[in-house]
This record gives structure tokens, C-alpha cells and sequence, in this order.
């Protein structure tokens, strides 16, 4: 697996209607998640989840729709993965 992780700013869609997903790649893995929708903000990783309903994308990173234009910066992911962290545990 590369050790090269990139990171990603996606729209995404709920049972709780339509959000943002952040996501922290290594290779085609997905490795860190945060979901946001509207007030809820939820991160996954494989140690666990914030919430239950959302775990982490077991879909290998190349399953998504991605292009150039959701690309973010690693401090960007970071900042999202932080304070995620921060209000749900």
C-alpha cells in the first residue's frame, strides 16, 4: 500500500440528508473519514466511529467520483478531522 495519503472534499448524502465527506486516502484505501451534515459532524477511522450510522467507507477510493476539483490540502483535512474529534468524541 502507497504511503503517499491524499485527501478529498466530496458531497455526500444521508438518511439525514445531503453533507459533505472528507477523506484521508492511502492508496485506494480510504483510511479517515468525516461526514458533516447539517448540525452533525461524525469521524471514522479503523480504530471506530463516532456515530454508528456512519462507519468508514469499506469502498476502496477509486469507487467514488472524484476529480482534480475535490482535492484538499493535508492542513485542511486536518483542521475537519480535529474538530470532528473535538465534538463527538
Amino acid at each position: 500500500m502507497s504511503t503517499i495519503r491524499k485527501h478529498y472534499k466530496h458531497p455526500a448524502e444521508s438518511e439525514i440528508g445531503p453533507g459533505t465527506l472528507y477523506i484521508e486516502a492511502q492508496g485506494d484505501v480510504i483510511v479517515r473519514q468525516v461526514e458533516s451534515y447539517r448540525s452533525v459532524l461524525v469521524w471514522a477511522d479503523k480504530s471506530g466511529q463516532a456515530d454508528s450510522r456512519f462507519p468508514l467507507s469499506d469502498q476502496p477510493l477509486s469507487w467514488l467520483d472524484l476529480d482534480e476539483d475535490d482535492g484538499i490540502t493535508t492542513g485542511e483535512f486536518d483542521a475537519v478531522w480535529k474538530r470532528a474529534k473535538a465534538v463527538s468524541g
